[in-house]
C-alpha cells in the first residue's frame, strides 16, 4: 500500500464548510529491516560526522603573517601600506634622537603613521615629531613621551623607543631619566594602537639612509591578517571524512526507511511538466524584468566582494568592518558569485542564480505546494493567479539582484516542501535533505533563519513518524538513535562553509567587530522595519509596500479562516496550518536580525505567495453567495492598493533613471493617485456596508444552485486579490519600460543589460565620458585677445573681482530618509540633513600665489590658474549688484565627438533641473552669435544645465547639439542681482570638452574604489584589491551621484566604520575629475576622483611598501588580540 495520507472531509454543519484534514495512517511496517550493519553505520556515522564537523572550528589553518620593516631599498622615503584592519597587531619603532639635526628646516615629523598632510593625522595616527626644540610622541592625540630642548640635548646619542599593542603603548629613551631621575618613559594602559597606512617622514628621501640604520633607526610591524588562511591537511582529512560520513549517514536513513513496507508515492501529478498559459506568463515577466528590471541596492557590494575575493583568499566584507569576513554567513552562495565573475561580470550573467531561484519557485508553489494544501485548492486557477501575482509583486522589486534574498526564499520553500514530504510519506529521509536545505540557507544570510521554522512547523509530526517505527526497528535506544544521529551529520555539515578556511577565533572576532560597529539592532527593534516601510524613500516605494501588506493581508485571512473553520475552506488543515506557522515563524526570527533593513523582505516570496493561494480559497467561499463579502473583500483589496500608492514610484540608483514618478507618488497634475483610489475603496466599502443592511432585512443572499456556478462565483470573488496583485505587477514592468524607451539612447538599466548580450558589458561606464585634462579645449577669444584677459576684456564688470569667492564653500546639506539601506548616521543621529559629498577640489579656498589674472582662488579640476582666469561676484564687505560680460570666443566646427560645451563654476546659479523644476539663482547664460561685418549680433541665449551642489563648484553643460548652425562665437553674460550673503557666483571661460570614455581612461589594469553603491554599473573597473592585511592603493574613486554619496557612501565606508575612505583618505591627494554621462548631459550620475599618493616636501611620493610574508599553522582558538574597533 501506499504511505500517501489520505483526505477526509468532515461537515457536521450544512452551511459550514467543508473542513478537510489528514488522515493519519500508519504504513504497515512490513518491509525489510535494516540489518546490523546499517544500524550500526547510521549511529556511527552520524555522531562521528557531527564531530568531525563541530571540530572544524577548533582544528588549525595555515595563516599568512605579514610584516613590514622600514627604512626600505636602502632609502629614507617614505612608503604606502594601507592597513585593512587600520592598525597592526604589534608596532616597534627606534628612533636615534640624533635625526632631529637632519630635519629641514620648517618640517616638523621624524617618523609616523599618517602621511603629516592628511586630515588630523594625529587624531587616529602616530607621530614622533619636533616641535620647537622638543620631540613629543603622540598616538592617537594622547601624548605617550615628551623630551623638552634640556631632555633632548642631554641624550642626543640614545634611541627612542616605542613599543605598541593591544594592551599598551609605550615610549622611552632606553636609560635616560628626566631633571628628577625618574626614566624617560611613558605609558598608556589601553588599545591606542595608531591607524597606519605606511610608514612616513619628513627627512629628505635622498638622505644617508645607511648611517640611519646604523645609528639604530628601525620600524617593525606586525600586521593583523589573521583571515588570510587556509586549511592545514589534517583541516582537510576532517572535512572529507565528515562528509563522506554525512554521505553515509544519509544513505543508511534512506535504507531504514523501508521498513515501513509502503510504496513509492509520487513527487508530481502526471500533468506536472505540462505548460500553462499562467506558467508562460510568470517565466515571461521574470525574463523581461531580468533585462529591464531594477537592481537591488547591494548587487555592487555582493559584486566587489565576490571579485576580489580571489586574490585575497577569504570573502572579506570589503567595504566596511577592516575586511572582516562575512563568516559565520554568505557561503556557499557568495562563493558561487565569486566563480561567476571569472566567467563573465555582465549583469545578466551575475543575476542568474535570481532568476533560475524565481522560475524555480513557481515551479515549487505549483506543482508542490498548492497541490499539497489538497485536491479542492490544486484545482482552483484562483489559487495559481493570486500565487503568482504576489510572488510576481515581491519579486520585482525585492530580488532581481545578488542579494542571498531570492536563494533564501527558495531555499525555505524547498525545505516546507522536504518537510511535507516527509509527513506525507512517513519517512525521514527526505526531512533529513530538508535539514541539509535549511542549513545552506541559514549559510546565505541571517533571513535563513526562515528555513528553520519550515522545520520547527513539522518537527512534532517527525518525533511521531520516529515513535510509530520504534518497534519495527528492534526497539531499546538502538532504534530512534539510528533515525537521529543521521540528522546531527545533515545538520552540522554547512560548518564546512564556515569554517573551512577560518578559525572560531577569527569568526568569534568578525562577529564582534560587526557587533561593535553596527548597525547592530537589538530583537525589539523589529517594529522600525515597517515604520521604514511607510516612509517616503526607495525603501518604502509603492511596490516594496504593496507586496509586504499583501502578504500579511493573506496571512490574516488565512488565520481567520483557521479559526473559524479549523482549516481554509478547501484546503488540508495540518499543511495550511504549517505553512501559516512558517511564516509567523519567519516574523519571528527575522526580530533577531541585527540590520532592519526593508530589502530582507525578499525573502517572503514564496510563503508569502502560497499564502496568498489560502487566502484566496478563503475569499473565494466567503464570498459565495454574499453579496456583501464580495464587495467588502474588493473594498479591503483596493483599499490594499491606495495605500501603497502613497508610496513614491522609487528604484535604486541608475534602475530609477527614465522612470516615471521615481520620486514622487503616482500622481497626475498634482493629483495623487493613492487619493483617487482611497476615494474608490472608501465608496466600495461604504456599499459593503449598505448590502450589510439590505441582507439583514432581506435575509440571506441565494447562493448559486450548482457547484459550476458556485465555483464560477467564487473565482470572480476572490479574483480582487489576484486582479491587484497583477495591476502592479503590470505597473512595474510598464515603469521601468517607460524608462528604457524614454531614456534611448541615453543609458538605462535595461539599455545595458541588451547592450551586454553583444559583450559590451561595462554597462554605465561606456556612457561616462571623461575629461582626462580639462585645461584643454578652452575657446580662443575673438579679436586676438589673451584667455587670461577674456572674462572682462574692457573692464567694465561690476561688482566681479579675481578674488570675489568666499575663503571655503560647503554644498548644501542632503535629506537623508531614515532606514534607507546601508546608510550611517552615528556621527549625526538627531538630525537627517547630512552635509559634505563634494567632489574633491571643488570646495573652494585660496593659494599664496596669484594666477593669470591676480586671482589667487584655488580653481577646481586640476585646471591651471596660470592660465586659466576666474571672476567672482562674492564680497566680504559691500555686496554690489554684479554683472559681466565676457569677451566673444571662437567656436570651432562642431562634432559629434565633442558634444559639450563647459563653463567650471561655483555659487548658485539659475536654471531647471532634470524634472524641469526651476532652481533660483544668479543669472547665467551663453549667448551664441554671429559677425554680421560691423558687431556681433546674437542668434541664441541658452540656459545652462546645472547638476549640483551648490555653491561648489561644478561644470555647466551647453550641449552643442542646441547651438545654431549659423553661431560662430560664443559668450556669457553673468548677472548677480541679488545681494543676500550666500547669493554670488563666480566663472570661468568656456571650453569645449575633450572626452574619452571612461575604459579607456580606467581600464582593468588600474586599481579603482567604486562605491558600493555603483560597483555593478562599473564592472569593468577593477576594485583594488588586497592580501595579508595590506590593501592596494587605489588610483581613482568612482561615487555614485551627491545624494547617494553624501547619505550612504562616505557614511558606511567611513573612517570610524572600518571602511575603506578611512585608508584612502588618509594616503591619497584626490581631485575631482570632470566626467559627463552620455547623451544624458543635465544627470548627476556621480563623480569620479583622481588619487595620488601624498608626497613628502621635497614632491617625492612614497613608493609601495615591500611586504613579508611567512606561513604560520595557528590553533583555532589563536588571537592576536582584538581588532581596534570602537563600540558603536
Amino acid at each position: 500500500m501506499s504511505a500517501e495520507t489520505s483526505e477526509i472531509k468532515r461537515s457536521p454543519d450544512p452551511d459550514e464548510p467543508v473542513v478537510t484534514v489528514d488522515r493519519i495512517e500508519r504504513p504497515p511496517m512490513d518491509g525489510p529491516k535494516p540489518t546490523k550493519g546499517v544500524r550500526l553505520a547510521a549511529i556511527a556515522a552520524g555522531i562521528i560526522g557531527f564531530l568531525c564537523f563541530v571540530a572544524l572550528p577548533f582544528l588549525p589553518v595555515t595563516q599568512t603573517q605579514s610584516s613590514l620593516s622600514w627604512p626600505q631599498n636602502d632609502s629614507l622615503n617614505s612608503v604606502d601600506a594601507p592597513l585593512m584592519a587600520q592598525a597592526p597587531i604589534s608596532l616597534s619603532m627606534d628612533v636615534p634622537l640624533s635625526l632631529v639635526d637632519e630635519l629641514p628646516e620648517g618640517r616638523t615629523l621624524l617618523v609616523g603613521t599618517l602621511p603629516p598632510d592628511s586630515k588630523d593625522p594625529t587624531a587616529e595616527g602616530l607621530q614622533v615629531r619636533r616641535v620647537n626644540g622638543s620631540v613629543d610622541v603622540v598616538v592617537r592625540d594622547r601624548a605617550v613621551l615628551s623630551l623638552n630642548q634640556d631632555e633632548l640635548e642631554a641624550n642626543r646619542d640614545g634611541i627612542l623607543s616605542i613599543r605598541s599593542t593591544h594592551e599598551s603603548t609605550e615610549a622611552f629613551v632606553d636609560g635616560a631619566v628626566d631633571e628628577e631621575g625618574e626614566p624617560l618613559r611613558g605609558v598608556v594602559e589601553e588599545d591606542i594602537r595608531p591607524q597606519t597606512v605606511g610608514i612616513y617622514t619628513s627627512l629628505p628621501a635622498d638622505g644617508d639612509a645607511a648611517a640611519a640604520v646604523a645609528a639604530g633607526l628601525n620600524v617593525d610591524m606586525e600586521i593583523d591578517s589573521r583571515y588570510t588562511s587556509k586549511p592545514t591537511v589534517i583541516k582537510y582529512i576532517v572535512m572529507w571524512i565528515g562528509l563522506l560520513l554525512a554521505l553515509v549517514s544519509l544513505w543508511t536513513l534512506w535504507r531504514i526507511d523501508k521498513v515501513d513496507g509502503s510504496s513509492p508515492t509520487p513527487w508530481l501529478r502526471k500533468d506536472a511538466w505540462r505548460l500553462r498559459p499562467l506558467d508562460a506568463l510568470v517565466g515571461f515577466i521574470l525574463l523581461v524584468w531580468h533585462f529591464i528590471g531594477a537592481n537591488t541596492s547591494d548587487d555592487g557590494y555582493i559584486f566587489t566582494m565576490a571579485r576580489v575575493s580571489d586574490e585575497s583568499g577569504y570573502m572579506a566584507n570589503y567595504y566596511r568592518w577592516f575586511g572582516a569576513p562575512e563568516s559565520p554567513f554568505g557561503a556557499p552562495y557568495y562563493d558561487l558569485l565569486a566563480l561567476m565573475v571569472k566567467v563573465s561580470t555582465a549583469s545578466v550573467w551575475m543575476r542568474l542564480p535570481a532568476l533560475i531561484a524565481g522560475l524555480a519557485i513557481w515551479f515549487v508553489l505549483s506543482r508542490l505546494i498548492i497541490p499539497r494544501l489538497g485536491r479542492d485548492i490544486a484545482e482552483r486557477r484562483v489559487a495559481y493567479w493570486s500565487a503568482a501575482g504576489v510572488l510576481l509583486a515581491f519579486w520585482l522589486p525585492y530580488n532581481n539582484g545578488l542579494r542571498p534574498e531570492p536563494v533564501v526564499a527558495l531555499g525555505a520553500l524547498l525545505t516546507w516542501v522536504f518537510i511535507e514530504r516527509a509527513i506525507l510519506t512517513r519517512r525521514l529521509f527526505p526531512a533529513a535533505i530538508g535539514v541539509v536545505v535549511a542549513t545552506l540557507s541559514l549559510s546565505c544570510g541571517p533571513t535563513g533563519l526562515m528555513a528553520v521554522a519550515a522545520l520547527l512547523a513539522g518537527l512534532p509530526v517527525l518525533v511521531r513518524i520516529v515513535v510509530e517505527r520504534h518497534k519495527a526497528l528492534g526497539g531499546g535506544v538502538a532504534a530512534p538513535l539510528m533515525q537521529t544521529m543521521p540528522f546531527l551529520a545533515a545538520g552540522t555539515a554547512i560548518l564546512i562553509a564556515v569554517f573551512g578556511d577560518q578559525t572560531l577565533a577569527s569568526v568569534l572576532e568578525s562577529i564582534r567587530v560587526r557587533g561593535a560597529i553596527g548597525p547592530s539592532m537589538p530583537w525589539y527593534e523589529e517594529p522600525i522595519r515597517y515604520y521604514w516601510m511607510i516612509l517616503q524613500s526607495v525603501d518604502g516605494s509603492f511596490t516594496r509596500r504593496f507586496a509586504v501588506l499583501a502578504a500579511l493581508m493573506a496571512l490574516a485571512i488565512t488565520v481567520a479562516a483557521l479559526l473559524r473553520h479549523r482549516t481554509v475552506p478547501g484546503a488540508l488543515a495540518a499543511p495550511s496550518m504549517r505553512l501559516v506557522f512558517m511564516y509567523v515563524g519567519t516574523m519571528f526570527f527575522l526580530t533577531f536580525t541585527p540590520t532592519k533593513w526593508t530589502h530582507h523582505f525578499g525573502v517572503y516570496a514564496g510563503i508569502g505567495a502560497a499564502l496568498a493561494a489560502l487566502a484566496a480559497m478563503a475569499i473565494s467561499h466567503w464570498a459565495v453567495g454574499s453579496r456583501r463579502n464580495q464587495v467588502l473583500f474588493a473594498g479591503a483589496s483596493i483599499f490594499l492598493l491606495a495605500f501603497s500608492l502613497m508610496g513614491i514610484n522609487g528604484w535604486w540608483y541608475v534602475s530609477a533613471y527614465g522612470v516615471p514618478w521615481f520620486d514622487k507618488t503616482v500622481q497626475f497634475r498634482g493629483v495623487e493617485a493613492g487619493n483617487i483610489v482611497m476615494v474608490i475603496a472608501l465608496l466600495t466599502l461604504a456599499a459593503g456596508a449598505v448590502l450589510q443592511f439590505v441582507q439583514e432585512f432581506r435575509g440571506k443572499d441565494r447562493k448559486p444552485s450548482t457547484l459550476a456556478a458556485r465555483l464560477r462565483l467564487g473565482t470572480v470573488a476572490a479574483s480582487p486579490f489576484a486582479v491587484v496583485s497583477f495591476m502592479v505587477v503590470i505597473f512595474s514592468v510598464l515603469s521601468l519600460g517607460k524608462g528604457f524607451v524614454s531614456q534611448y539612447p541615453a543609458y538605462s538599466v535595461g539599455l545595458g543589460n541588451l547592450r551586454a548580450m553583444t559583450g559590451q558589458t561595462c554597462n554605465l561606464a561606456e556612457d561616462v565620458l571623461m575629461e582626462t585634462d580639462p585645461n584643454q579645449g578652452f575657446l580662443t577669444p575673438v579679436g586676438g585677445a589673451a584667455l587670461g584677459d577674456s572674462l572682462d576684456p574692457e573692464d567694465n564688470a561690476r561688482g566681479f573681482t579675481p578674488n570675489g569667492l568666499p575663503s571655503e564653500m560647503t554644498a548644501d546639506a542632503v535629506w537623508v530618509n531614515d532606514g534607507q539601506s546601508n546608510t550611517d548616521r552615528s556621527e549625526n543621529p538627531d538630525s537627517n540633513w547630512v552635509s559634505g559629498g563634494e567632489g574633491a577640489s571643488t570646495e573652494g579656498g585660496f593659494e599664496a600665489e596669484a594666477g593669470v589674472n591676480e586671482s589667487r582662488v584655488t580653481l577646481p579640476f586640476d585646471l591651471d590658474s596660470e592660465r586659466i582666469p576666474v571672476l567672482g561676484s562674492y564680497s566680504e564687505d559691500v555686496q554690489v549688484p554684479g554683472s559681466l560680460e565676457t569677451s566673444w570666443y571662437e567656436l570651432p566646427e562642431r562634432s559629434e565627438s565633442h558634444p559639450l560645451l563647459v563653463v567650471s563654476a561655483a555659487g548658485r546659479i539659475y536654471h531647471h533641473d532634470i524634472n524641469g523644476v526651476e532652481q533660483e539663482g544668479q543669472s547665467l547664460m551663453a549667448q551664441y552669435g554671429q559677425w554680421n561685418g560691423s558687431e556681433w549680433i546674437t542668434l541664441h541665449e541658452a540656459e545652462p544645465m546645472d547638476i549640483g551642489p551648490a555653491p561648489t563648484w561644478r561644470n555647466l553643460r551647453f550641449p552643442t547639439a542646441d547651438i545654431p548652425a549659423e553661431a560662430t562665437a560664443v559668450r556669457l553674460v553673468v548677472k548677480d542681482e541679488n545681494l543676500a550673503k550666500g547669493e554670488w557666483i563666480a566663472v570661468t571661460p568656456p571650453r569645449l570638452a575633450e572626452l574619452t570614455p571612461m575604459p579607456q581612461v580606467i581600464d582593468a589594469s588600474v586599481p579603482t574604489i567604486p562605491d558600493w553603491a555603483v560597483a555593478f554599473q562599473f564592472p569593468c573597473q577593477r576594485p583594488f584589491d588586497h592580501f595579508a592585511g595590506v590593501a592596494e592603493n587605489p588610483k581613482f574613486r568612482i561615487t555614485p551621484d551627491r545624494d547617494l554619496k553624501v547619505s550612504s557612501t562616505d557614511t558606511w565606508m567611513s573612517l570610524s566604520a572600518g571602511g575603506v575612505l578611512g585608508m584612502s583618505d588618509a594616503v591619497n591627494e584626490s581631485v575631482a575629475v570632470p566626467a559627463y554621462q552620455n547623451h544624458d548631459w543635465n544627470r548627476d550620475w556621480g563623480i569620479v576622483e583622481a588619487l595620488q599618493s601624498r608626497p613628502n616636501p621635497d614632491g617625492v611620493r612614497p613608493e609601495p611598501a615591500v611586504i613579508d610574508h611567512e606561513e604560520i599553522t595557528r590553533s583555532g582558538l589563536w588571537s592576536p588580540g582584538p581588532m581596534i574597533a570602537e563600540e558603536d
